[in-house]
């Protein structure tokens, strides 16, 4: 099958780790075209999905012209089973340009919240949690598809926090994200601030941020002693051994890849109950709290200082399964093979 992915980005986050990790997945037995911006680089990291993507995978990229333009030279000259969107951009192009489609299915995952304006005129919409499906209308087809977790070689404890330069004994928490308001960065500062006043065994504790972002300049203003910030690492994932906590304080979280990463390393949890986070945590695997509550926020830290490493079942949000419920979603909105 011939499928074209149509990603409109300036950032490497969630969403970018999937798409490249789809399209390489997709590619093996099929026949898979990536049309991405003219520049991709993430101004704040200087992260690029090509720096990610599977060599060899065929990638367009949007010329002067703009990309609903390449987009529409690509349909009037090649032809497709799927054309898959992903986030309101490329998504919302797509859609105007419909006609030209031919006998391909449109499909969009949604990575945020569904927009009709994006994604009213899809054939079909594949949802990232439960939590999107309430607002899609009952006429468009969907299926809940979450994401995946990528196998990585993670460092030991001890290997992990020679790099980062952490001395054995420390209790060090952690978070990582982009440094926006949705990612609720702002509550955990001030939170942090008042665990650590409210009980000494936090006083002694240490919170590493991990990212970069608008809210930076505001956010460092705003961090008490003990708080340091570690600019964006790509190789994060392979650093979280090194940690005693991890904390995903969002305002609205699409899913929580990140929370997967900790939960590989074996590290309790602390999260707020935004958005996709209740399909992969509840509360006998973390502690959750209310979103944009700061005193939730302050309890759970003061529990979360006490609570032990662990094993997670993360046999759910393998790639392998998730790839073939994609394509299994695909056979069914194309029907079998004239």
């Amino acid at each position: 099958m011939r499928f074209l992915h149509c990603l409109s980005t300036h950032e490497l986050a969630g969403t970018e780790r999937h798409v490249a990790g789809l399209t390489e997945a997709l590619s093996i037995d099929h026949h898979v075209t990536l049309l991405l911006e003219r520049d991709t680089r993430d101004p704040a990291t200087g992260a690029d999905i090509a720096d990610i993507l599977r060599p060899g995978l065929r990638v367009l990229r949007a010329g002067r012209e703009g990309y609903a333009a390449c987009l529409a030279s690509l349909l009037l000259r090649e032809r497709f089973d799927i054309i898959h969107t992903h986030l309101g951009r490329a998504s919302a192009r797509a859609r105007l340009l419909y006609p030209l489609r031919g006998r391909a299915k449109l499909v969009a995952t949604l990575h945020n919240a569904y927009r009709p304006r994006a994604y009213a005129g899809h054939d079909a919409l594949i949802c990232i949690a439960h939590w999107q499906s309430s607002a899609i209308p009952s006429r468009i087809p969907h299926r809940v598809i979450g994401n995946w977790l990528d196998p990585v070689q993670m460092l030991s404890r001890q290997e992990a926090r020679s790099v980062l330069g952490i001395a054995e004994h420390d209790f060090i928490l952690v978070a990582a994200g982009r440094f926006v308001p949705e990612k609720g960065f702002a509550s955990l500062l001030r939170a942090f601030a008042g665990a650590s006043h409210a009980d000494p065994r936090l006083a002694d504790s240490r919170l590493f941020l991990f990212g970069d972002g608008p809210e930076r300049p505001a956010l460092t203003q705003l961090a008490s002693p003990g708080v340091t910030f570690m600019g964006f690492r790509p190789d994060l994932r392979r650093l979280l051994s090194a940690f005693d906590g991890f904390v995903l304080p969002s305002r609205r979280e699409p899913f929580g890849l990140v929370l997967l990463e900790a939960m590989a390393a074996g590290l309790p949890i602390l999260a707020t109950r935004a958005g996709g986070v209740t399909d992969i945590l509840d509360d006998r695997t973390a502690i959750l709290v209310p979103p944009e509550d700061d005193d939730a926020l302050m309890y759970g830290l003061l529990r979360l200082r006490e609570a032990q490493s662990r094993a997670y079942d993360l046999s759910s949000f393998s790639r392998h399964r998730k790839i073939r419920e994609t394509a299994q979603f695909y056979a069914e909105l194309t029907g079998p093979a004239p």
